[in-house]
């Protein structure tokens, strides 16, 4: 209800931007949540290629190498292999010559049957000899690559052996795991090229990104760029780790010299091997930096739209409806004397022409019944301030005879001293308005005569006046019957205790005189009622005491000054009145 009320209370032109953000926050919003939901379609596009890439190079290389261990099994049942390792030394050279040759042979067939082999080998310790499909001549026997390479794998899980940084398969016979105490009689080994990992490697690799095949534990790696640094540092952020992963493809960020990285990791259980792919975070976000860069331009335009719409509000509506608005004020205020010009012939230009043709009949008329009402109102002032209470004069007049009869002779100078400037300035017709110091004067006296009728029972406290408001111009006898009405009325029964206390405030633009007694006469029933009273506006009304001073304070100020009643602090009556400051008495 609060936020609907501020909503009604606002001016026309916060309302129609209001209304105009409103109907646009909404395109705003389903623009935003397309540009998201395309971005999130683009990054996920994105990610699945990177993760089926790493996958499909993953299957390639387990196709492939798994191919190739199945026949170098096979190759154990070699014939002339096992002939040139258990009877070389009962054969004649030419059987040993045709057994190598035909062993070469299979050896080339079985190096051809992958990209990935560089060479396949037969280490023959009896004969001292190795024979390889590289070879056009049988090369002699390596004891140090035999040794080494004569090991016991699994070659269902991690089939790879490194020697001097080559890549190889070896299948000794018998396998060290079964018959540990005997020594191989032969060795087949698949040499595993570098070079063509390296190439295919190149093939999935992005720019300004790379791609690394590593064994388990890292104890090789190929890569496809020629950026080894990246490489180690992408090592050191954690692919040791990552290599012994899930064998699922996974997708991670790491940052590499303050660079972000995407990293697509990939790990084969048949080859003990993982992939990794890294491009830079960028070149993943290019598109989606596209969608963003359109949706700031989007947001930049709807900016720039809401601006200009409100730009063209304030001209076309508001700017003219305000000097419309502004000139109403000023003929609330009085100023009849004002024209306003419009350029355009369109409503705003009908109701300009009309406003100023309505201020110049009202001008007239203003000028026809002025002085009229000034005569009235000059007239009702005067009759205001001639009710002024009777009663005081003859109560004055009793406690004057009965001082006289007691001869008390002080104070019969004292109390006529006070009662004459009293009279003199309530009969004192000359001047509508007085100083404000003039008028407190007046009051204090009118307090020192009372004080003689009511002796103790009744102490009366001004505040001083402050030295910038006494000179203020106020109307005249308007404080005075204040304190009367609090002897008439709140304290008539007090037999002790009674006070009335006079405080004055100064503002900037205003004088508040407080007056208020401790009566303790005044409920709430009572203070409705004098409030009713005291905005009657019955002109035949005989308006005394309070009602007077209101009456004549309303019009001297137009409605800007007057009296507030409340409750005090001892139930007696608080009367508050409002001096707008307009000026001051000349000296």
């Amino acid at each position: 209800m609060n936020i609907w009320n501020r909503m009604t209370s606002l001016s026309i032109y916060p309302k129609l931007v209001l209304t105009f953000l409103v109907i646009l926050s909404p395109m705003y919003l389903i623009s935003w949540r397309m540009n998201d939901a395309g971005s999130g379609t683009v990054e996920k596009e994105i990610t699945q290629s990177l993760l089926s890439r790493t996958s499909l190079y993953v299957n390639m290389l387990e196709f492939d190498l798994s191919r190739v261990i199945s026949l170098l099994q096979e190759y154990v049942n070699d014939e002339d292999l096992l002939k040139l390792s258990s009877s070389a030394e009962v054969m004649s050279e030419i059987e040993k010559m045709q057994a190598q040759l035909g062993l070469k042979k299979r050896l080339d067939i079985l190096k051809r049957s992958s990209k990935f082999v560089e060479n396949a080998s037969a280490f023959i310790p009896s004969m001292n000899r190795t024979v390889s499909a590289n070879d056009n001549i049988f090369t002699s026997f390596n004891e140090d690559q035999f040794q080494s390479l004569a090991k016991s794998t699994n070659r269902f899980e991690s089939p790879f052996l490194v020697w001097q940084d080559r890549i190889f398969i070896s299948l000794p016979y018998p396998d060290p795991a079964v018959s540990s105490d005997q020594k191989p009689v032969f060795l087949l080994t698949v040499e595993i090229s570098r070079k063509e990992l390296a190439d295919v490697l190149k093939e999935f690799t992005n720019e300004g990104g790379g791609a690394i095949l590593a064994g388990e534990g890292m104890s090789w790696t190929v890569s496809g760029t020629r950026n080894e640094a990246d490489a180690g540092m992408l090592e050191e952020a954690g692919m040791s780790h990552a290599a012994s992963a899930a064998h699922e493809a996974e997708i991670r960020e790491v940052t590499l010299k303050d660079d972000p990285y995407m990293v697509v990791s990939k790990s084969s259980t048949r080859l003990g091997m993982t992939l990794f792919m890294y491009i830079p975070s960028k070149s993943v976000t290019a598109s989606l930096d596209s969608y963003r860069s359109w949706f700031s331009a989007l947001s930049i335009a709807s900016i720039f739209i809401v601006l200009l719409f409100s730009y063209s509000i304030y001209l076309i509506i508001h700017q003219p409806l305000k000097k419309l608005v502004r000139s109403f004020r000023r003929i609330e205020q009085g100023h009849f004397n004002l024209e306003m010009n419009y350029p355009l012939k369109d409503e705003f230009g009908y109701l300009y022409g009309q406003f100023n043709g309505m201020v110049k009949r009202l001008d007239v008329l203003v000028h026809e019944v002025y002085e009229q009402q000034y005569r009235a109102r000059t007239a009702e002032l005067r009759h205001l301030q001639s009710q002024i209470n009777p009663h005081f004069l003859y109560n004055s007049y009793f406690i004057l005879y009965r001082m006289a009869m007691l001869k008390d002779h002080d104070n019969v100078i004292y109390f006529t001293k006070h009662l004459g400037e009293y009279f003199e300035f309530i009969t004192r017709d000359g001047a509508d308005e007085v100083p404000l110091e003039n008028e407190i004067k007046h009051a204090r006296t009118y307090a020192e005569i009372q004080s003689v009728r009511f002796g103790s029972r009744i102490q009366v406290e001004f505040d001083e006046l402050p030295e910038e408001a006494g000179a203020a111009a106020v109307p005249r006898l308007i404080l005075q019957p204040l304190i009367e009405n609090c002897y008439n009325h709140g304290l008539e029964h007090k037999r002790k205790g009674g006070w009335i206390r006079v405080r004055i405030i100064c503002l900037p633009d205003k004088i508040v005189i407080i007056v208020e007694d401790n009566g303790g006469t005044i409920d709430e029933e009572k203070l409705r009622e004098l409030q009713s009273k005291l905005h009657q506006d019955d002109q035949a009304h005989e308006h005394t005491g309070l009602l007077n001073v209101h009456r004549r304070i309303q019009i001297r100020y137009g409605g800007l000054g007057g009296l507030t009643l409340e409750t005090g602090e001892e139930k007696g009556l608080k009367v508050t009145m409002t001096l707008p400051r307009e000026g001051e008495m000349p000296g």
